[in-house]
């Protein structure tokens, strides 16, 4: 049911997400991140909506992600530690992550634009709006007594001995993003470096699309996606194939036959009678 009650929540602010994102391209005419910055000065509202989304989904308390997140990580602790420790590592990178998101796109450096960027028209801004609305207040809706497994609510209580670690961690990640990424600044290249390989494997994904684009190109496709095609397209399709060419050349080669001809039918009436005549002297001869 917690996982219910985020599901709900997070409709609105990951909504609030995709469709400003939706506004900033629109207004930059770019989908990549290093070419925008400084975009608060042009876009207000998309600005103002976009910042409640990433404190939603950050899980800052009083956003609605905060009370579903909340949730999810009271029934981790009392259920699965395992699952509670990562939970609460994920909710701090969430807050980094999104918030290097926010820093880059509406602070960070001034971008020279060719042309001003403009806030979207209000087909695009006023979603924005509810999305932002539905991101704040949503959290307060008493969502246990409208969905529930069995009938009866589930309880709804605040633990702080789990929420104030919870938002302290998303905290310390909103202000080491806050750090590294408001201001233009060559801390975030330090650090890359002091990484050295680890970083480099997780930019490129830890390879897993490489990985995977081996098994499935160059083994599954190679050694059996391609054998069976060969199977179906020569075995399967040639087997039919040839019954249709076998049956179409035995109807052109017969249809002969049927002339309408009535002096050919009596030809072939009598050259059948003569040979069966011949054919039963011969036997009966013998």
């Amino acid at each position: 049911m917690a996982s219910m009650f985020h599901l709900f929540t997070h409709a609105f602010f990951k909504a609030l997400l995709f469709l400003g994102a939706g506004a900033i391209i629109h207004a930059v005419h770019s989908n990549y991140m290093n070419e925008m910055g400084g975009l608060r000065k042009y876009l207000p509202i998309t600005h103002i909506t976009f910042l409640i989304a990433c404190l939603a989904i950050a899980g800052i308390p009083p956003f609605a992600g905060f009370y579903s997140k909340d949730e999810i990580l009271v029934a981790a602790f009392h259920h699965n530690k395992a699952i509670f420790a990562v939970a609460f590592l994920v909710a701090g990178l969430t807050a980094f992550y999104m918030f290097r998101l926010y820093y880059s796109i509406f602070w960070r450096k001034e971008v020279h634009y060719h042309h001003n960027p403009h806030e979207a028209p209000a087909t695009m801004t006023i979603p924005l709006i509810f999305l932002a609305l539905g991101s704040v207040f949503t959290g307060f809706i008493p969502f246990s007594k409208l969905v529930t497994t069995d009938g009866l609510p589930f309880e709804i209580h605040t633990e702080w001995v789990v929420a104030i670690p919870a938002v302290t961690i998303a905290v310390i990640g909103i202000i080491i993003a806050t750090v590294m990424y408001r201001k233009e600044n060559t801390i975030a290249k330090s650090i890359t470096k002091g990484l050295g390989g680890f970083y480099t494997a997780a930019y490129h994904k830890f390879y897993i699309d490489e990985v995977y684009l081996f098994i499935t190109k160059k083994i599954i496709f190679n050694f059996i996606s391609r054998p069976i095609a060969w199977f179906d397209r020569h075995i399967v399709d040639g087997t039919m194939n040839g019954m249709a060419y076998i049956t179409n050349e035995a109807s052109g080669r017969i249809r002969k036959f049927q002339s309408g001809q009535l002096q050919q039918y009596a030809l072939v009436f009598v050259s059948g009678a003569v040979l069966l005549a011949l054919l039963f002297i011969y036997i009966w001869t013998n």
